[in-house]
């Protein structure tokens, strides 16, 4: 395991992360353990896209309390 505790995710809930941080589909299936192809499959799912979105709102949620709290001092 990494320091982050990534490896612990399941492979889909790494995947949707790196997809929602923009990796590509071919570069993701090898380093969560599944082909690419098995990414795209997950990636037509509604529900997967449902994930993605949810990742993507955090990481900006975050990215905005990073900056509110550097304008704050």
């Amino acid at each position: 395991m990494d320091a982050s505790g990534r490896d612990e995710l399941p492979p889909r809930v790494r995947a949707a992360v790196l997809l929602a941080m923009g990796r590509p589909t071919e570069e993701i299936g090898p380093e969560v353990g599944v082909s690419g192809r098995t990414v795209r499959r997950w990636r037509a799912r509604p529900e997967f896209r449902s994930d993605i979105r949810r990742v993507r709102l955090r990481l900006l949620d975050g990215a905005a309390v990073s900056l509110t709290v550097g304008r704050e001092r």
